[in-house]
C-alpha cells in the first residue's frame, strides 16, 4: 500500500510541504484564474490546460485577447503568479515520490532502484516543459504583439509544449502508481 511506504509528513517534510503546496496552488490557479478566464471568454480554456489546442486555434484566442484585455491580464497573472511556483513544486513532488517509491519495487521485472534516472526524467521534464510553455504563452498572447509569422510560429509550438508537457505529468503519475501497486523486487538474500 502506497500510505505504507511513504512516510509521515515528520519523517519527509519536503515530499508532504511539495504536494500540499501543490495542491494548494492547483486550486489557486483554477479557481482565480481558470474558471475566470473561462467566463469572460465565452467558455474557452486557458492554454495550459488544453492538450487539443492547435496552432489556428491559439492564434484566434489570441486576437479574442486583444479584444478582452481583462482576459489577457488574468492568463498573463496566472502565468506570473501561481503558475511561476508549480512546476517546480510539482516536479519536487512527483520526483521525491517516485525516489521514495523505487525503493524496493520492481518496475518490468527490474529492480526500480535501477532504474531512478530514466524515472527522475520525467518530473523533471514535465517541470521543464511546463515552463517553455510559459515563456512561449507570455511571448504569444497580448499584451504582447509578435509578427504574424513569428505569431504563427509560437502558437504551433505552444500546442505541442502542452502535449508533451501533460504527457509527462501523466506518464510520471502512471509510474508512481506502478511503483506504489506493483510488484516489490526479489530479495537477494
Amino acid at each position: 500500500m502506497i500510505l505504507g511506504r511513504v512516510p509521515g509528513p515528520r519523517q519527509a517534510p519536503l515530499l508532504w510541504a511539495s504536494g500540499v503546496l501543490s495542491a494548494a496552488l492547483l486550486g489557486w490557479m483554477n479557481l482565480s484564474f481558470a474558471l475566470p478566464f473561462a467566463g469572460v471568454t465565452g467558455g474557452r480554456s486557458i492554454p495550459d490546460l488544453d492538450i487539443e489546442s492547435s496552432g489556428q486555434g491559439l492564434l484566434a484566442l489570441r486576437s479574442l485577447l486583444e479584444t478582452r484585455p481583462e482576459a489577457a491580464e488574468l492568463l498573463r497573472a496566472m502565468h506570473l503568479g501561481p503558475d511561476l511556483v508549480l512546476p517546480a513544486v510539482l516536479g519536487l513532488f512527483l520526483a521525491l515520490l517516485t525516489r521514495r517509491l523505487a525503493t524496493g519495487a520492481s518496475l518490468y521485472g527490474r529492480p526500480a532502484e535501477g532504474l531512478l534516472p530514466v524515472l527522475l526524467a520525467l518530473p523533471i521534464g514535465y517541470a521543464a516543459f511546463d515552463y517553455v510553455e510559459n515563456v512561449t504563452s507570455l511571448m504569444l498572447f497580448p499584451p504582447a504583439s509578435p509578427a504574424p509569422g513569428t505569431a504563427g510560429l509560437l502558437a504551433e509550438i505552444l500546442s505541442w509544449l502542452t502535449r508533451v508537457k501533460f504527457a509527462a505529468l501523466v506518464i510520471s503519475g502512471i509510474l508512481i502508481l506502478r511503483l506504489a501497486f506493483g510488484p516489490k523486487a526479489a530479495n537477494d538474500s
